[in-house]
């Protein structure tokens, strides 16, 4: 299983990642080095992917929203922390972040242009599984000073729900990043001549709303240009706090002004449904169709190792437009737990179950993408023979040779051959018609060595996101579908 498998991989691979970062060894100084601040009762500090030092502050309870914090220029400093806990003080599950760190990685990557807004959905999907929030909540993404730069260069780049809002504190169009921003969903910039960083331009249309709070005293921002460039965006609005400077951590004016605009914005999260209580902690995400009422059908989407995200949210919502109902499982939040293939088995046997009679239908489709199309086939074989003649077919989109049925790091960054073999499991699948789905330039499906067999195997452009095309997966999926 590769890091391909999330939404993080528009851009290149990641940077090793580490549960813990290393000691570090150096030469004795001259005179002993600051010790750091201690960390606060309900904080605690990460790695993951390309992010180093995550702090992680944690609500008392559970949380009614989840916040990612961009750090200004000068990295996570006290002042950041003091940011933090006002946003938790609202009941906020926040992920703090050194945008001087993330942002030199980003650097370093390769390829011409750099795109910080799948990072970011990945490292929120990431925490709030770690944290064992219930549900997942797409992120209020807020900034300070750089920091707020990089929120709006990420916002105006990003695809509709991947962030609920943004929230800038000390917003500047100007940022010292060598690299360029992809331009994603509708990102311009023009390159400072002399050649120290980029200009950012108003974003012609942002999917997501933007407030920036800036104070009228703030030395680093122009507020008169500032207020020009936030009056371009139509979903962009602009706050002038009277006498705050940039230190908008040390100012009550600020901080006030900061949950009040929080409280609003954070209401765009939503509340999170829980599970049917037949399902206890199932990740499950209903997605039902508007126009699918009547139809008998429903299907199950077992997501990829990075959560209910990119892939598999568009092809359910392509499938919903068919007249397709469909349940999500999240497989970040529900492989946290080891798992076994007989556990599966019966989870999945639980949800067929509840949703026939909740929705009142009487056939089901399998799906499973990435991690959630490896442990398929161990599901459908382990199902009770009841209900596995109510699944007309069982798809695997981007299914490897091995299936991995706990959450590891590692498996971000490198293959996994640890796991059972998936192969000899989709050999032994009887009654269920099984459609495998792989594209061109993927390297290690096992779709092709089921050619000629009881198996459908449908070869698809591009590699393991199928370059963006969810109403191909979604039509190849129910033109595999038996005859009624």
């Amino acid at each position: 299983m590769s890091l391909d498998r999330c939404r993080v991989l528009r851009g290149p691979l990641l940077a090793v990642l580490a549960l813990f970062a290393a000691p570090l060894l150096a030469a004795a100084p001259a005179k002993p080095a600051a010790a750091k601040p201690a960390l606060a009762a309900n904080e605690q500090v990460l790695d993951h992917g390309r992010f180093r030092q995550v702090h992680v502050f944690s609500p008392a309870g559970s949380p009614k929203s989840f916040a990612l914090l961009l750090s200004g220029d000068g990295g996570w400093q006290p002042a950041m922390s003091q940011l933090a806990q006002t946003l938790v003080a609202e009941g906020a599950l926040v992920a703090g972040i050194d945008s001087a760190q993330f942002m030199a990685d980003l650097e370093a990557d390769g390829g011409d242009c750099v795109f910080p807004d799948g990072d970011l959905e990945n490292l929120s999907h990431f925490v709030q599984a770690y944290a064992k929030a219930p549900g997942y909540r797409p992120p209020v993404l807020v900034g300070y000073s750089a920091g707020a730069t990089l929120g709006y260069a990420t916002l105006a780049q990003a695809p509709a729900n991947t962030f609920a809002a943004g929230l800038m504190l000390g917003f500047c169009p100007d940022l010292e990043l060598k690299k360029a921003v992809c331009p994603g969903e509708g990102l311009g910039f023009t390159r400072r001549k002399d050649g120290k960083g980029v200009d950012f331009l108003p974003a012609p249309k942002l999917a997501t709303p933007l407030l920036n709070l800036l104070g009228s005293a703030d030395p680093v921002c122009d507020a008169p240009a500032t207020g020009q460039f936030i009056a371009q965006i139509p979903a962009a609005r602009q706050v002038l706090l009277a006498g705050v400077g940039h230190d908008y951590a040390a100012s009550p004016r600020a901080r006030a002004a900061l949950v009040a605009a929080y409280r609003r914005l954070a209401l765009r999260q939503g509340s999170v449904a829980a599970a049917p209580a037949d399902l206890g902690e199932l990740p499950v995400i209903e997605e039902p169709s508007a126009s699918g009422k009547d139809n008998p059908r429903f299907a199950v989407l077992w997501s990829g190792d990075g959560g209910w995200a990119g892939l598999d949210k568009e092809v359910s919502a392509a499938l919903q437009a068919q007249g397709i109902s469909v349940v999500g499982v999240d497989s970040l939040r529900y492989f946290w737990t080891a798992r076994t293939p007989a556990g599966i088995a019966a989870d999945v046997d639980k949800i067929i179950r509840h949703y026939l009679a909740a929705w009142n239908k009487r056939e089901v489709i399998l799906i499973g993408y990435s991690q959630g199309a490896d442990v398929l086939p161990f599901a459908v074989n382990g199902l009770p023979a009841d209900t596995r003649a109510k699944v007309l077919l069982a798809a695997g989109m981007g299914l490897s040779d091995h299936a991995v049925f706990e959450f590891q790091l590692s498996n971000w960054v490198a293959d996994n051959n640890n796991g059972p073999e998936t192969l000899p499991e989709v050999r032994r699948m009887r009654g269920v018609r099984f459609l495998c789905i792989y594209g061109a330039e993927e390297d290690d499906s096992i779709c092709p060595q089921l050619q000629g067999s009881s198996a459908l195997v449908a070869k698809l452009p591009g590699g393991h996101h199928f370059d963006g095309d969810y109403d191909k997966l979604a039509a190849t999926i129910l033109g595999a579908l038996p005859a009624p």
